[in-house]
């Protein structure tokens, strides 16, 4: 007859000295991972937040870059039809230079503020 109790595997040992070591053990390697953890926060903390300024920056300046592609498109417009329309290059320097032809008669509308 044969007892439980009294099976003996040859592969299975007891463990000496209760649980305190290998707790021991589990508690370090936890402190250890805690520790790298810290360190390598403390260590790319400043390069994120550096990254996300920079994304950030970068967004900006894209925006700033696309207004001033439209003006300059605005621009490249004018000088076109300033170069090529002369009926435009008439209108806008009667405009600047506040002349009228014989006979004409201007309204402006809008501000009341003198032009420069």
């Amino acid at each position: 007859m044969v007892h439980s109790a009294a099976i003996h595997h040859p592969n299975v040992h007891r463990r000496s000295g209760g649980e305190l070591l290998p707790l021991a053990t589990r508690v370090m390697w936890a402190l250890i991972t805690a520790a790298a953890l810290v360190t390598l926060g403390f260590t790319f903390y400043p390069e994120w937040s550096r990254l996300a300024s920079m994304k950030s920056d970068l967004a900006a300046q894209q925006e700033r870059l696309a207004d001033l592609k439209k003006k300059n498109a605005e621009h490249e417009q004018e000088v076109k039809l300033l170069q090529t329309d002369p009926q435009y290059l008439e209108i806008i320097a009667r405009d600047k230079l506040d002349m009228m032809k014989d006979g004409e008669t201007i309204f402006r509308l809008g501000s009341a503020q003198p032009r420069p």
